[in-house]
């Protein structure tokens, strides 16, 4: 039996960064320990698993899918529902709602079932989804909108109704209630043929695929000069770099699960491109001098065409030990020769 909702853990951001904070999908997961961390693996748990598809919406870096499942379909609707077209609301990301308002005019999403759906808890995720989609769509100058409705969609046909239903969704999506109601029966093989794959993380990026299909449609408007508020936007981000403290370690833009940094001038720079960004935080947490920070705004432009340099370097040799470092001005010595040489001062001090 095939399943429905499938992990390529390759593109986890906990590939390229063990110890990455981030756990959106176990966060979200309204069934206790469906999706779970196991060390730092992020697994399913396919007995537990109802295939909301709430995992697929929240993930950053799309490591989550949904088998049959495309959002150009959506296109075709007048309607968006559970009922008829989509698992759950949740499965959208904000950037999918805003680019379906761009394409549509508008999107109407139903939210008649949420009160009474038998998983519960995820109605205010999608609120806040629609919400942060109607902000962007704001401050990008746009009309379109996107708009929770109680509808409760059905179809007049409602055997042609289901039919087109599982033949949208396959074999495998008989109905959330069987899987629910019914978990003893499920019994899916985890492994997907990724668990002993090793991966370049250095070379080998994620593509995000509706970042894609975003930005797509944001270039063919004439964007305004607004400003996005960092709290207020969950799938980008921009950055600043303290040049004084970052040495050049180039630890940030290689573990970078989408290569949003990146090294330029002959890695004597560091460069970003917030359209690139999915607000991972992976290079925040891996900084060694914990010199890379979030801009508090940054303007819509940026996330769509500008490429920054967040920090730009002087290599010299260390006159002790000759190993290049990042030139401050100030000192001759590299950082690990100044710390010998201020411990050394210590000793004689005692």
């Amino acid at each position: 039996m095939d399943k429905r909702i499938s992990l390529n853990f390759s593109n986890c951001v906990h590939v390229y960064y063990k110890d990455s904070s981030c756990q959106r999908c176990v966060d979200v997961c309204p069934i206790d320990g469906a999706v779970f961390l196991d060390d730092y693996r992020v697994k399913i748990d396919y007995q537990k698993c109802v295939s909301c598809g709430a995992c697929v919406g929240e993930c950053p870096s799309q490591a989550f899918t949904v088998a049959n499942f495309s959002v150009e379909k959506l296109l075709e609707e007048d309607t968006i529902s559970c009922k008829a077209n989509i698992p759950c609301l949740s499965t959208l990301s904000v950037e999918e709602i805003v680019w379906l308002a761009l394409k549509k005019g508008e999107v109407v999403l139903d939210s008649g079932f949420c009160d009474e759906c038998f998983i519960g808890g995820l109605k205010e995720t999608i609120q806040k989804k629609v919400e942060e989609a109607n902000y962007f769509l704001e401050k990008i100058g746009v009309e379109n909108t996107a708009r929770l409705e109680n509808i409760k969609y059905q179809r007049e046909n409602k055997k042609e109704g289901r039919r087109r239903f599982l033949s949208t969704f396959g074999k495998a999506a008989a109905g959330l209630t069987f899987w629910a109601l019914m978990p003893s029966l499920s019994s899916f093989n985890e492994d997907n043929g990724e668990e002993n794959k090793v991966k370049n993380i250095v070379e080998e990026k994620v593509p995000i695929e509706r970042r894609k299909l975003l930005l797509t449609e944001l270039k063919r408007l004439q964007l305004p000069d607004s400003y996005l508020e960092e709290e207020k936007v969950s799938f980008t981000s921009d950055k600043w770099i303290d040049n004084n403290k970052c040495t050049n370690c180039s630890v940030c833009y290689n573990v970078c699960p989408t290569g949003a940094l990146k090294s330029g001038a002959e890695r004597l720079k560091i460069l970003f491109e917030p359209r690139l960004c999915i607000k991972c935080k992976v290079c925040h947490e891996v900084c060694p001098e914990d010199c890379i920070h979030l801009e508090k705004q940054f303007s819509v432009k940026t996330f769509v065409k500008e490429t920054k340099t967040l920090a730009q370097h002087t290599m010299i040799p260390c006159e002790e030990c000759l190993i290049p470092f990042s030139y401050k001005g100030d000192t001759t010595l590299c950082p690990r020769c100044q710390q010998m040489e201020q411990e050394i001062k210590d000793l004689l001090e005692i």
